[in-house]
Formats: C-alpha cells, structure tokens, sequence
C-alpha cells in the first residue's frame, strides 16, 4: 500500500514514501516521508507539522481492511518532522487509539506565530528579493493542489463560520503582504505588478486587470466545482478576502466579487469601490 501510494504521489511531488520494514510489527506500522510539502517550510517550528499525510494512511489502513470484512479504528501519530528538526518526517500507524494524538494536534498560539512568520518571510522574499518560494532537492518547488482542493473545496458545505475564517485569514495575509511592498519601498502600481505576478507563479489562475480583476480558471472556484454543479453566490472566500487585505492596504480600494466560476460564469472577477 506505501508503494501504491508512493507512486500514485509521484505526479504531484507531495512527498517520497519509504516503508520501514525493520523497525515495524504486526499492528504497528512505521512510514518515512522525505520532502514533505507540508513541512518543508516549516524546518525547526518546534511542532509537528503533517496533518494530512498520516490521517491519509490511517484512512486507507481503514478502507483496505473494510473490504475483507475486518472493521478496525487504524489511527497515525507524527513521531519526527521536519518542524521538530528531524531531517525528515515520520509516523507510526495502529490499529486502535493513540493517547498522545490528541495532544500532537494542539498547537498554541506561539506555534501558530511561528508558523505565519515562516509564511511570510517566504512570500516576501518572492516578491522583494525574488526568492523561490519553495526549494526541494528533488522534488523542485510545484505541487499539486490536492491538499488545497480539501481546505477549499468543501467550504460551501462547511458554513458561514468556516467561510468567515477564510475571509478573515486572507484579509490578514493580503494586508500583511502589502504593508511588507509598501515598507520596501515599492510604489502602488509596483506592488499590484508583484501581486500579480505571484498569483500567475502559483498558478492561481489566469490573471488579468483593468478597472476590474479577472481570474480564469480559478483555482479556488474550481475546487468548488468538483463537489457542486452551482452555486448562487460567490464562493472564492479566500480569494475575495486577500485582494480586499492587500488593495485597501496598497491603494485604499475595497473589491466585491460580482462573478465566479462557482455561479456559473466564465470566469471570477472583482470590481474595485
């Protein structure tokens, strides 16, 4: 299953999968990541950082077993990371209750800091000094947008609280990103270049500007689009949410979708008020 795996993630270059054979048991199953992408970043955070590779094993631990009849709780616990130092990532998975899971998930408000900062620095580094925003021996800086399409694509369905802190979030980087442009010494219509430009990097779309901001084939909508036919409202949250952050930081503009993929157009656009 770890080499099923390891070959189903080769394409999207999340991570390499190695089965530790000599240290595993029966009922007790250890698994090496290398390059995560979900801790890459994140070297020395002082937590563990993986929180969908391991829940992903135990899930299909889960599912294998289910087929032949045999109902059992399979549940994996990060026991090294990248975030805690460790030069790669590793969990255990077992077939029954971890009592330290729990307390693994936890991260205080120190951690969560960190974590934002080690965003930041990465993304202001692109922008300013034209950093890479990721850097992987082997794997290299893309990835696929599958751990994405699971924050974004079930947000219609999560409620308004869940859309709310998507919205919040995004107005939080978005404004934090332009005070950064704007502290560098960079003028207004540089630093919406830049944005621009980051937004077209990370593949968020096909972006185009004028009085209004268009993206084509936006990645958030879309990600909606795979669970729901149609929606009758915008559903970019986060999308809506950094853009306001960033103009009424770098212009004093506020922006409000009027189309989205989600509702049916062609494309997402914004308009400026």
């Amino acid at each position: 299953m770890v080499k099923f795996l390891g070959r189903m993630m080769e394409p999207q270059r999340s991570f390499t999968t190695e089965y530790l054979a000599e240290t595993s048991k029966t009922d007790e199953h250890y698994i090496r990541l290398y390059e995560n992408i979900e801790c890459c970043m994140f070297e020395n955070i002082g937590a563990p950082m993986a929180i969908f590779s391991p829940p992903l094993f135990a899930g299909m631990c889960i599912g294998t077993e289910s087929l032949g009849g045999l109902e059992r709780d399979w549940n994996a616990i990060e026991t090294k990371c990248v975030g805690l130092g460790d030069p790669y990532c590793e969990f255990k998975v077992v077939p029954r209750e971890i009592d330290e899971l729990q307390k693994s998930l936890e991260k205080d408000s120190s951690v969560v800091e960190r974590v934002h900062q080690q965003v930041m620095q990465h993304l202001t580094g692109f922008l300013i000094e034209g950093k890479p925003l990721i850097e992987r021996p082997s794997l290299g800086s893309d990835v696929h947008f599958h751990v994405v399409w699971h924050v974004m694509g079930f947000a219609y369905l999560a409620g308004e609280r869940y859309q709310t802190a998507l919205r919040m979030g995004g107005a939080k980087a978005g404004k934090e990103v332009g005070e950064h442009l704007m502290d560098a010494g960079l003028g207004e219509d540089e630093a919406v270049k830049r944005i621009l430009h980051l937004l077209e990097y990370c593949n968020v779309g096909k972006v185009g500007m004028d009085e209004r901001l268009k993206i084509k084939e936006n990645i958030e909508s879309t990600c909606t689009l795979t669970l729901k036919r149609k929606l009758e409202e915008p559903s970019c949250y986060f999308t809506t949410g950094f853009l306001n952050g960033f103009f009424s930081t770098v212009k004093n503009q506020h922006v409000k979708e009027i189309k989205c993929l989600a509702m049916g157009d062609s494309h997402c656009e914004w308009e400026f008020r």
